[in-house]
């Protein structure tokens, strides 16, 4: 955001220290240092920040896995309440015959 109470003083911090000839690291570093881990962008992928990074995979993983468990549990409950198919083509087999006798 340009304009939050954070970032014009924040500027100005990291216009001084490259005057100065900090390097980037010291800079992070410092920043760091005064505001905590809430100063980076993305938290450090060590301890426990880890599950941060870790966390969005594995509740992908389990949504996927409950989605698939509900569709085989679906798909199992409409093969079972369809009839057999050869039934039905005899039924139909028998039908065409008849009709077609009549027919003649």
């Amino acid at each position: 955001m340009l304009e939050c109470h954070y970032s014009l003083p924040a500027r100005e911090k990291i216009a001084e220290m490259q005057k100065a000839g900090a390097s980037d690291q010291t800079i992070v570093e410092a920043f760091v240092k005064e505001s905590g881990l809430s100063a980076l962008a993305s938290p450090p992928a060590e301890g426990f920040n880890l599950i941060g990074w870790v966390m969005p995979f594995i509740g992908l993983a389990f949504g996927l896995a409950v989605v698939t468990l509900w569709f085989k549990r679906f798909m199992r409950r409409k093969s079972a309440s369809a009839p057999a198919l050869p039934e039905i083509d005899r039924r139909y087999q028998e039908r065409m015959d008849k009709e077609l006798e009549e027919l003649e």
